[in-house]
């Protein structure tokens, strides 16, 4: 189609007045086997706009759990791949790293990297794998909620960073897109914590905003070939929305998917948050293509998140343990609140104790936990 396309203007949602420049968000039809960063890219300046030659370039995926990349929870190879290239290409030096969930150690890295198949990418491409491991406590400058946190060495090391964020939603946060890819900066157990912490929505999505003001990406590539509906991050169901994203600004784009989908921005906390906070573009412009050539009807949203649809309350939802447990001990060890135990073999929820963050759904590596309006 080409051209430039203009947004509508979204200044209804802003109190500041402030002149800002529009900001571009770059989407592309696409498959995994055709991945074009290069076209992707040229209408923010290319590659060489955020990497330069002899920069360590960190590419921040999304590497939740031990997945297959078929499951559509993590990042795909191929995106990753193809942005690697990119960086080599201009004579960067590409690094692949996450802090998935559950303890941040290198034997847990090393799993995860090898289910999402970047071991045989690393191998194949000469790209570096991050095995540091090692964190940093860090004061967060003019932060609203999280005054100072626990942080990955690694991403503060690295002299730029790409952010891969997948297109997924989350039972939590409704959406985990390109507001929240940075809170993998995070310590893997220190994640589970502040969800105690910050008990509710909007406290937690003020959280992940801080996290992200402490190294915002220099870009950002949405895998959006596979997305994940239903009741993700990890026990959705994949969907092919047949897209890749790109820009420079993480609400930018988010505001991009949520008009791709037909989602009412100001309903994903994240989002919510960042209009409080000023941070949503007076114009968005899409130079490649609009999120009206490229609508997606039908996607499907968490069952927490049926407010959105209907405007009535939604009942609390509880995690259920289902007959696929098999007492792995992984929803165990990331509970905050130490809600659950294993018992006759199958993980028993104590509700008395649960504060329903949906750790336990998120992480469980064989899909048994469903969330339920009764409890059982």
């Amino acid at each position: 189609m080409g051209g430039e396309h203009v947004a509508i203007k979204r200044a209804e949602y802003m109190n500041n007045t402030t002149p800002r420049q529009p900001h571009l968000v770059s989407i592309q039809r696409s498959t995994y086997d055709e991945v074009d960063v290069d076209a992707l890219l040229k209408p923010l300046g290319g590659i060489s706009q955020s990497v330069h030659s002899g920069e360590r370039v960190l590419l921040k995926t999304n590497l939740l759990q031990s997945s297959d990349p078929s499951e559509a929870v993590v990042t795909h190879p191929a995106v990753v791949r193809a942005v690697a290239l990119a960086v080599q290409k201009v004579g960067g030096i590409p690094i692949i790293g996450d802090s998935p969930l559950g303890p941040f150690t290198k034997r847990r890295l090393q799993k995860v990297y090898q289910k999402a198949g970047l071991l045989h990418l690393s191998e194949s491409l000469g790209v570096e794998l991050n095995y540091d491991t090692s964190v940093k406590s860090i004061n967060v400058p003019q932060a609203k909620t999280l005054k100072k946190t626990p942080y990955c060495s690694f991403v503060l090391n690295a002299d730029k960073i790409i952010a891969l964020p997948k297109l997924k939603t989350h039972s939590y946060m409704i959406m985990t897109l390109a507001t929240k890819i940075m809170y993998g900066a995070i310590p893997g157990l220190t994640k589970a914590k502040y969800h105690s912490l910050y008990l509710r929505r909007a406290a937690f999505a003020s959280m992940l905003l801080d996290v992200l003001s402490i190294r915002q990406p220099d870009l950002i590539v949405m895998d959006g070939v596979t997305g994940m509906q239903g009741n993700g991050p990890a026990g959705g169901t994949p969907v092919n929305v047949g897209l890749l994203l790109a820009s420079h600004d993480a609400v930018a784009l988010d505001l991009a998917v949520c008009d791709i989908l037909g989602i009412e921005p100001v309903g994903i906390p994240t989002l919510r948050q960042a209009k409080l906070r000023h941070l949503w573009p007076t114009e968005v412009r899409y130079p490649l293509r609009s999120p009206q050539e490229v609508r997606y009807t039908g996607f499907l949203l968490p069952s927490t998140a049926n407010y959105l649809l209907t405007g009535e309350k939604t009942p609390p939802h509880f995690p259920v343990t289902t007959e696929a447990c098999t007492a792995c001990g992984q929803c165990v060890e990331i509970c905050p609140r130490h809600a659950i135990q294993l018992h006759n073999n199958r993980a028993v929820v104590d509700y008395n104790k649960c504060i329903r963050c949906y750790c336990c759904h998120e992480s469980c590596p064989y899909k048994a936990i469903d969330l339920e309006v009764q409890k059982q």
